[in-house]
């Protein structure tokens, strides 16, 4: 199988920004545009989330300094995966492994798994 085209790269980080963008601004509107509707999150105490439900908690986050760090992104086809860690006022949160599908021709974000 051929590597992945740059353009699909591209597009994969382009969307893993959008989607740390949206935790930046607390914004559940452009979270939306980058989940899948059937998306679904695993969380270290083995709890799933759904997009609703993800999309609703953002409203009650509390306001805190972010950074992403990114340490991996890979395209294998119609799926890619992007790995990294959370800080939240200069401490680790979390690290997780993001999962993207192209779907009609379209990236979204299809899963997370979120490990402490």
């Amino acid at each position: 199988m051929a590597d992945a085209s740059p353009t699909d790269l591209d597009a994969v980080l382009a969307l893993d920004d959008h989607w740390n963008a949206a935790y930046h601004r607390r914004d559940p509107g452009l979270m939306a545009g980058v989940l899948a509707d059937d998306w679904m999150a695993f969380f270290p105490g083995g709890q799933v989330v759904f997009k609703a439900d993800l999309l609703e908690g953002m409203r009650h986050n509390p306001p805190a300094a972010l950074m992403f760090e990114r340490h991996a992104a890979r395209v294998y086809g119609e799926t890619a995966v992007t790995r990294g860690t959370l800080y939240a006022d200069g401490e680790r949160v979390q690290s997780f492994l993001r999962v993207y599908a192209r779907r009609a021709g379209e990236w979204r974000a299809v899963s997370v798994q979120v490990v402490a």
